[in-house]
């Protein structure tokens, strides 16, 4: 589905597919720690191990409120419901269909709830299935809403390239998914089915005029959205600095984001980490964060404070659910 994407695979489960919401929980937690911007879980089915306990919802809520898309299979009892219902409606759930576009009789379904998001190929009782990773270190052919996740997963990861993150990536899916089912969302198909071509269709590539991506600048002082479909989104930080007043404040940033999470700000000098900070924030309320300089950075502008040099720093800003901003500050004696 995105051949040019990074795979970070995160073992929850033992070799006969069981495992426990903890390690489940650990997992979602390090995926986000290491930057995974999609994460997929095709678990459940015969293994009731989600959707009900308050450490795993609280686990799917920290990964969605930091901007990251979450991705899951709906269950394989065919029935109206989502296995794992966390994430207040940010969750894409996902059912099969199987090659004839029908539902699979084995896929669970929204019925009168709103519980699952999309469908996609995930095979059918009688094949042909969807070729899959298997527990001997192989391949085979497999049937699920396990197998459906993953294609949405890819879909979304198409759309980070293109620059969209978190819920922005998430409408875009459902709102380009193609109609199944009678006309509308309905409680057979949810959304319909996902379209890869319609999701990236007329999108910008990342770093091009009108893209979002980690390469995107801005001026001195300047008020940028922080990603395409982020208009709520926005940093703000000055681009020359006096050393003595980044010793004592750091480098500040005015962050406003378009969900609830964390503004977070690294500087960097050589590839080397020199300071960084984080403040909590909530959709559409503007905020200030600090990147307080750690001992390296702190000796890094004393000396050049004393040699009477400037010092160019290069900024990461994060904002959930929208693009990576980088900018450059000049800090003078």
């Amino acid at each position: 589905m995105a051949p040019g994407a990074k795979l970070l695979p995160v073992r929850v489960l033992g070799n006969d597919g069981s495992g426990t919401v903890a390690d489940v929980v650990k997992g979602i937690d390090y995926a986000v720690a290491q930057g995974a911007d999609v994460i997929n879980l095709s678990l459940g089915g015969d293994v009731p191990l989600l959707g009900s306990d308050e450490s795993f919802d609280a686990a799917i809520d920290r990964a969605l409120d930091a901007g990251r898309v979450v991705v899951a299979a709906a269950g394989n009892e065919g029935l109206p419901a989502c296995n794992q219902p966390s994430g207040q409606g940010r969750l894409l759930c996902v059912g099969s269909v199987d090659e004839n576009r029908m539902r699979s009789l084995f896929s669970n379904f929204s019925g009168n709830s709103q519980a699952l998001g999309i469908m996609a190929p995930g095979g059918s009782l009688t094949g042909p299935n969807i070729l899959s990773t298997f527990n001997d270190g192989g391949y085979e052919e497999l049937a699920g809403t396990s197998q459906a996740a993953p294609h949405v997963a890819g879909v979304a990861a198409l759309l980070v390239e293109k620059g969209l993150r978190g819920q922005a990536a998430v409408q875009r899916i459902i709102a380009t998914a193609t109609d199944a089912g009678v006309a509308g969302p309905d409680s057979e198909y949810g959304a319909g089915i996902v379209n890869a071509r319609a999701a990236v269709s007329g999108l910008p590539d990342a770093g091009q005029p009108g893209g979002g991506g980690a390469g995107s600048k801005g001026g001195a002082g300047s008020d940028q959205g922080a990603g395409p479909g982020d208009s709520a989104a926005k940093i703000s930080l000055r681009g020359k600095l006096r050393i003595r007043t980044a010793l004592r404040r750091g480098i500040r940033v005015r962050c406003r984001a378009a969900g609830a999470g964390r503004c977070r700000i690294a500087a960097q000098r050589k590839g080397r980490r020199v300071a960084a900070g984080s403040v909590a924030v909530r959709a559409g309320r503007p905020v200030v964060a600090a990147a307080r300089f750690n001992r390296r950075g702190r000796r890094l502008l004393r000396r050049a404070q004393r040699r009477d040099r400037a010092v160019r720093l290069l900024v990461r800003v994060t904002l959930p659910g929208a693009s990576v901003q980088l900018r450059r500050v000049k800090l003078r004696p």
